[in-house]
């Protein structure tokens, strides 16, 4: 058996009282000594975000982190033919949650509403401001219907291929006739279209 010197008794005498010192600090704190957090790559932040109004495809969104409103319009397949986009902000940068409202063009309602003319005397041409935001259905593409809220481009092709089979629309409602408009979305497309 060998014999331990002095001083090697005295180190490990130490190292004992030092270990002893450090649990009973740690009892005290009331914790042991966990693992420490290893942070990773972060993922990139994303937002979501609610775009209702005049888009095309109202709906919820979900956008990278700083995107700016034009970003959530755009995510929401680009405004509609009466969106007013000189009243919002394009550059206003979006938070978590944010509610993104796109206003439509107010139009002049007129007071002197003709309400008595005779059916057989031609209609008045629309004000300017009122003919630059509807689209004659006598003109348009298929890709300009595309524009118009509710329309794809099947319903499009058959706007087209019923004007050409049947001639040129006599009245707004004509569309009815046209498979797959039904009162409800006529009613949402009427304001956006004219004849001539």
């Amino acid at each position: 058996m060998t014999t331990i010197e002095r001083s090697d008794q005295l180190a490990l005498a130490g190292l004992a009282a030092a270990l002893v010192l450090a649990g009973g600090a740690a009892i005290r704190a009331g914790r042991t000594p966990g693992p420490l957090p290893v942070s990773g790559p972060s993922a990139p932040a994303q937002i979501s975000v609610h775009v209702v109004g005049e888009v095309t495809w109202p709906g919820m969104y979900v956008l990278p982190a700083g995107a700016r409103l034009q970003d959530a319009i755009l995510a929401a397949h680009g405004p509609t033919l009466i969106a007013d986009l000189r009243r919002v902000n394009l550059a206003a940068q979006l938070r978590d949650g944010d509610r993104v409202v796109v206003p439509r063009i107010i139009q002049p309602t007129y007071p002197f509403a003709l309400a008595r003319r005779p059916e057989a005397r031609p209609e008045a041409p629309p004000p300017e401001g009122e003919r630059a935001s509807t689209m004659n259905v006598n003109t348009a593409t298929a890709a300009d219907l595309e524009r118009l809220p509710g329309i794809g481009p099947v319903l499009a092709r058959r706007i087209v291929e019923h004007r050409e089979a049947r001639g040129l629309f006599r009245r707004l409602d004509d569309l009815l006739e046209v498979q797959g408009i039904g009162p409800k979305l006529f009613r949402r497309l009427e304001p956006l279209l004219r004849l001539e």
